[in-house]
């Protein structure tokens, strides 16, 4: 998904559609769905950016907070397409040029190359 008000540009969040709070508790039947989801997000990211470097983040539940109602676990993938500079360093917020409606449908438009 492209997050509402996304800190960089092509920002994409994958999160499980069942609430879990805690990734290391996620079903392992469904690992080969997330790993296939993750790659193929990936994917979409080269495709249409020419292979940015990127981050990702696992996001979830703190050790011994495992289980709980108020926290669900994300993945969080940010190209590095801009510069954090002093605005956003001084004030905490970020500047994207890019609105996450416009970078949805770029990613969902994208060609991915064929499988081998």
């Amino acid at each position: 998904m492209a997050p509402y008000a996304p800190r960089f540009p092509f920002e994409t969040w994958i999160l499980p559609r069942e609430h879990s709070s805690s990734f290391e508790n996620h079903p392992p039947a469904e690992i080969p769905a997330l790993a296939a989801l993750l790659h193929e997000s990936l994917a979409r990211l080269d495709n249409v950016l020419a292979c940015p470097a990127y981050n990702y983040v696992i996001h979830t539940s703190p050790i011994g907070e495992e289980m709980n109602e108020h926290y669900h676990w994300h993945i969080e993938m940010m190209p590095k397409l801009t510069k954090i500079a002093g605005f956003e360093w001084g004030t905490g917020f970020y500047i994207n040029p890019t609105p996450p409606e416009e970078a949805a449908r770029f990613l969902r438009e994208a060609h991915l190359p064929t499988p081998a």
